[in-house]
């Protein structure tokens, strides 16, 4: 049977304890504020239904302009000018996601009783990420790393139908490409997260790193190292260092000899 290894052994700008860690702050942070803003979309759909927000949002989509998008301006010779001006605001846009408001009212109250009980999920599992993380307990990784692949997949369906219901809209479709890099982001640091989880897992059950030989190109795992040896087997450019350094000395001289 195949086993799958995750070997990340730093982050792009640092080590791997402190990119962990960093991410467990950054999921904490995030999933607060999403919470705070899911609630605020459940509150004013219960209260509002669509006649707040999305019956505007729907109309600017499709083009049509809105009477909120007219201003009458009267001037002193007694003519006036009516101003067009961009509605397009945050629940237009970003609240496409977060208060998922590409749904009428009946799909969105359920989208986002969902949407609140994942972030406060995840709001938790990132404190208890980082309870492990300090006590060094692998399994205390484990809550993160299955509901943010929940979040994930709930992520790339929410951003499906925020390009479904664009209308051509450059707002919604700048708002989905947003957010789809948002979830190629969490699926990097999901894999940071499981390579820490594993790390932890050998380290504490005494399973030794591996060492990928780079001589010649090859990235072929060629021997292990740990605890339990004294020192690292040569790699890359030091095995290449000692064998030019062995090339310094003739054939004909002779190593000296200690009596």
């Amino acid at each position: 049977m195949a086993k799958v290894e995750v070997q990340i052994r730093r982050c792009f700008c640092c080590g791997l304890s402190v990119a962990t860690s960093a991410i467990g702050i950054y999921t904490l942070i995030l999933y607060l504020l999403l919470s705070a803003l899911a609630g605020y979309g459940l509150s004013d759909t219960t209260t509002n239904g669509d006649s707040s927000h999305y019956n505007s949002c729907e109309l600017e989509a499709q083009g049509k302009i809105n009477a909120e998008n007219r201003k009458l301006t009267f001037t002193p010779d007694g003519r006036h000018k009516v101003i067009v001006e961009d509605s397009s605001s945050y629940h237009c846009s970003f609240g496409l996601y977060t208060e998922e408001m590409k749904y009428s009212a009946s799909n969105r109250y359920v989208s986002l009783v969902i949407d609140i009980l994942l972030y406060v999920s995840l709001v938790l599992a990132s404190i208890v990420l980082l309870v492990g993380l300090c006590t060094y307990n692998q399994w205390l990784l484990v809550p993160w790393m299955f509901l943010m692949i929940i979040d994930v997949v709930r992520g790339f369906i929410s951003v499906f139908f925020i390009f479904w219901y664009s209308y051509g809209n450059l707002a919604r479709i700048a708002t989905g490409i947003f957010f789809l890099g948002l979830q190629f982001l969490h699926v990097s640091l999901w894999m940071i997260i499981a390579a820490k989880f594993q790390r932890i897992y050998n380290r504490r059950n005494g399973i030794p790193d591996k060492v990928y030989d780079v001589r010649g190109g090859s990235r072929a795992p060629s021997t292990y190292y740990g605890e339990t040896h004294g020192v690292a087997p040569h790699r890359g450019g030091d095995y290449y260092g000692d064998q030019q350094r062995a090339q310094q000395y003739h054939y004909d001289q002779q190593p000296p000899y200690r009596y």
